[in-house]
């Protein structure tokens, strides 16, 4: 692929985009203030992720011109020479923030850079790389017509130019859009003569099969809650999507894991969950593309493939990956659902049925600001099995002195026991608000929200969300792999950093009874 004088490398991955939609709405403001005939632009800082795909952005804030910064009398984007000298010195910062540029085209005006765009950027990408010590230097190109917003972009990393593929701004409603560079997409579609997803379309409207269909969708927890919201996003088209658990099929999880079969039970070696899932998605759209990962959501290369999502539900049962989710929301721009379930009862009845949910998105407030985070739970989680043996006979030593022993150590965390039909519920229902993000049909009502379906009224709580007082949680949004310093969860030293990614899907044929094994 050519952008004119500067090609991009055909083979060293794709780059993408992300923003907040208060940014993007801001950010297009002012670039085309001076619409329809006149370009206008602005440098901005952006945070960064390098993966095996590519490179992610996200958008942190524009670099704003002054009077005199650019000139008024041309009718493109020219930059003065004070003002690109103070870009290069915020290039130069010690965050990890890399800086680049954004200008418009004029109206039907195609977004594929000129040859003074090529110009520019070969320029702005040397002196940006100088100055910053090799960080990567972005150029974007927006055009907005009848038809509605436009783009083009390429990155400038390590020696090589990478196309952007995707602009993704986020809000409660999630919009994409495709770089006008590429392939026209739209027009690909299955060989039913019916739509799977016609009723769907009777309702969100018809470009909502696209919507959905270009959509990545990752969802931590393959098991009660995740297992039905897979089924539900796969039957609503959905392209693609990013699976990740650690963990094996068991007997137990088959009264409420989708796509399970009692076949499963009886294989020689259990499947892996994240493939009982890959199957199904397949056996209702084989056209999908589904990345499997066995593994912790702090493995690097879950994060690397999570990035690239849409959105991304959480639906474990560990208070470690609600922080490193509700991280990924703040830092990386990704929006996150996450789902809880908790029953209670004895002797034969049931006290309790709940349903929490919890959206993170950046400029929410975090999971510490609303107390969903319990810190000695999460760091017993992270433990290795010597911590907690020498964790534990601390607090043998301490009762024997008689004192307090829970100040070393409280116990292994309670099972928190679930059925199918409230984790099918729950699983559904999830999977519904992504679907009304992804497509803008609707949202979700409140960003923290709470049932239980054995009482009057459901016994619905939404509790007033607010930041707490000297929280950092607003702070270092978008910031990227630059906010490593500031997360409040890492992948333990005695932890594989990297999930396994299955290679092919699986068939599952060697079954043997457990009596002939």
């Amino acid at each position: 692929m050519n952008y004119a004088s500067l090609r991009v490398a055909a083979d060293a991955g794709v780059a993408m985009f992300r923003i907040r939609d208060s940014d993007l709405s801001q950010l297009e403001k002012h670039i085309f203030k001076r619409y329809p005939s006149r370009e206008w632009g602005t440098f901005f800082r952006f945070g960064f992720r390098r993966t095996k795909w590519g490179i992610a952005i996200y958008f942190i804030e524009g670099i704003w011109p002054e009077p005199g910064d650019l000139d008024r009398q041309s009718g493109m984007t020219k930059f003065h020479e004070n003002y690109s000298r103070r870009a290069f010195h915020e290039s130069g910062n010690h965050e990890g923030l890399a800086v680049g540029v954004i200008h418009s085209h004029p109206v039907d005006c195609p977004v594929r850079p000129s040859d003074l765009d090529d110009d520019m950027d070969s320029y702005f990408a040397s002196e940006m790389t100088a100055f910053s010590g090799g960080r990567p230097y972005c150029s974007l190109i927006f055009e907005r017509s009848a038809e509605g917003l436009s783009f083009s972009g390429r990155i400038y990393d390590r020696g090589v130019w990478l196309p952007v593929e995707s602009l993704i701004s986020v809000g409660p409603h999630v919009s994409r859009w495709r770089s006008q560079l590429l392939p026209d997409m739209s027009c690909l579609d299955t060989l039913l003569t019916e739509s799977p997803t016609a009723r769907l379309q009777s309702v969100m409207g018809p470009e909502s099969k696209q919507r959905l269909r270009d959509a990545v969708v990752g969802v931590i927890g393959n098991s009660g809650t995740g297992s039905p919201a897979i089924e539900v996003l796969a039957r609503a088209g959905v392209g693609k999507f990013i699976l990740v658990d650690p963990q094996r099929f068991a007997p137990s999880n088959l009264e409420r894991m989708h796509g399970s079969e009692w076949q499963h039970a009886e294989l020689a070696e259990s499947p892996f969950k994240v493939a009982l899932m890959r199957n199904l998605i397949l056996s209702i759209n084989p056209t999908a593309e589904v990345t499997s990962l066995v593994g912790n959501v702090l493995n690097t290369n879950v994060i690397d493939e999570l990035v690239r999502c849409d959105y991304v539900l959480g639906c474990m049962d560990t208070v470690h990956g609600r922080v490193a989710l509700d991280e990924l929301s703040r830092h990386h721009l990704v929006p996150v659902l996450d789902v809880g379930v908790k029953m209670s009862g004895g002797s034969g009845l049931v006290s309790e049925q709940l349903v929490n949910l919890s959206t993170y998105r950046a400029g929410l407030a975090c999971a510490y600001c609303r107390g969903n985070v319990n810190s000695q739970e999460m760091s017993y989680e992270l433990m290795s099995e010597d911590e907690r043996r020498a964790m534990h006979e601390q607090a043998v030593l301490a009762a024997e002195g008689g004192i307090d022993q829970d100040q070393y150590w409280k116990g292994r965390p309670r099972q928190l026991h679930t059925v199918g039909y409230l984790t099918t519920m729950a699983g559904a229902m999830a999977a519904g608000y992504v679907e009304g993000a992804l497509t803008g049909c609707f949202e979700i009502p409140q960003s923290e929200m709470q049932y239980d379906m054995g009482r009057a009224n459901f016994g619905f709580v939404a509790p007033p969300i607010s930041v707490r007082e000297g929280c950092q949680c607003q702070s270092y949004l978008g910031w990227g792999d630059a906010a490593a310093p500031f997360k409040n969860v890492a992948i333990p030293a005695h932890w594989s950093r990297r999930a396994i990614e299955l290679a092919e899907p699986a068939g599952f044929t060697e079954v043997r009874t457990r009596e002939s094994a």
